[in-house]
């Protein structure tokens, strides 16, 4: 399977995230062999073929502007809307472009790739696919709301990349930034093992070169300070003060007691370990996989949890747990759990991406009457659906 540093070569990790992650665009040139066997035309045609696929799933773009889908998916009145293979044919013929989005949900190569871009940047991902033939552009000069990693799987595009023309840009930004009026601080020819690195906010304008052409830009979600902000307020709605109307129509002395309560809440949820608190729970939500175990998971999900046992989490990519007095707690399928702290250290690499035996959990454990309970534990938590179980995975 394709890992993080192979995709990042010749830099390494700790250069990519000393000198690049969130800060500077780089190009990583590599083999042409480098991401064969990732996703080729066979697999997006077998796609295109095998699923009931329309907008936004699949999209065609030319020269910056959407095409109607009714040129390129079947009418209602037909039944189902699906695919309309002449159509289809008839505009990339034109010059359009063929935008698969979330490729990963259809690809199990593609779905392993993005865990391995989750476990080494900590934040969400995805992964959208760009079919091109000829030399019309997809999309104009533009910027994205998200960083990019941007794999080239077969053929050559031509890029022109440019510099931020405000730092660090949000999709609903209070000010929307200008487009660039200097020279790019890249103009190339990304061909086939190459990859490129473009930090949110940085513009860029890609041309096919009348060949076919085939790349996979994987989005990544990193948190920003305004997600730290909001998670503080929203652990603040426990607070009375909080949740109080405001003294608008009462005294200035009233008023300034009231935010100097509101100021003093607000300092105390974000001392200086709240990021760090933030990041375990941010980790914790990261999008989860499913995993789908038919026909067996209807006798393996009640089975008795023995030292064989597999088990992942299902809808959490890790537990998010949080002292509690004495004990722990999480939250997992709109409920609030709490487990003793003896349990922490084995159901803490609990994962969704990977299963785990019991046997392997249980060794972290002090001794057998923790072990005891971490299989009755697991077991309840089996029936609730917050983890899966395997037998002998």
């Amino acid at each position: 399977m394709l890992d993080f540093d192979s995709v990042i070569a010749p830099l390494s990790r700790d250069k990519f995230l000393r000198d690049h992650w969130n800060k500077s665009f780089a190009r990583l040139q590599g083999p042409a062999s480098r991401f064969a066997g990732l996703f080729g035309w066979d697999d997006l045609n077998a796609v295109l073929e095998q699923h009931r696929l329309s907008p936004p799933r699949v999209m065609l773009y030319k020269d910056g502007q959407p095409l109607d889908p009714s040129r390129y998916v079947t009418p209602p009145q037909l039944g189902t809307p699906r695919l309309d293979s002449g159509g289809l044919a008839v505009c990339v013929a034109e010059g359009a472009t063929l935008i698969l989005n979330d490729a990963q949900e259809l690809s199990p190569k593609l779905r392993s790739l993005m865990h391995v871009f989750q476990e080494a940047l900590h934040t969400d991902t995805y992964a959208n696919l760009y079919a091109a033939w000829h030399t019309q552009k997809a999309f104009d000069l533009h910027w994205d709301p998200q960083d990019s990693i941007i794999l080239q799987l077969s053929g050559k595009k031509r890029w022109k990349v440019y510099k931020p023309t405000r730092l660090h840009p949000l999709e609903d930004d209070v000010e929307k930034p200008v487009p660039p009026t200097g020279e790019p601080v890249w103009e190339g020819v990304m061909k086939e093992g190459d990859a490129l690195y473009i930090p949110r906010g940085w513009w860029h304008v890609v041309h096919p070169l009348n060949e076919p052409s085939l790349h996979l830009t994987v989005s990544l979600t990193p948190p920003k300070g305004i997600d730290l902000l909001g998670w503080a307020v929203s652990k603040l709605r426990r607070e009375t003060a909080v949740r109080a109307d405001l003294p608008a129509l009462q005294g200035a002395d009233t008023q300034a007691a009231q935010m100097k309560t509101l100021r003093g809440l607000l300092d105390s949820v974000l001392g200086d370990d709240a990021m760090a608190e933030f990041m375990h729970q941010w980790d914790g939500n990261i999008g989860h996989a499913p995993h789908i175990n038919l026909p067996n998971a209807p006798y393996e999900q009640f089975a008795a949890i023995a030292d064989d046992s597999h088990v992942r989490l299902a809808t959490l990519n890790r537990l998010t747990l949080q002292p509690y007095g004495d004990n722990f707690e999480f939250r997992a399928v709109g409920k609030l759990w709490t487990v003793p702290r003896a349990l922490v250290p084995a159901l803490s690499q609990l994962h969704n991406g990977k299963p785990h035996s019991v046997a392997e959990l249980a060794a972290a454990l002090a001794n057998d009457a923790a072990r005891e309970d971490l299989k009755k534990s697991l077991a309840v938590l089996a029936r609730s659906g917050v983890v899966l179980v395997e037998k002998g995975a």
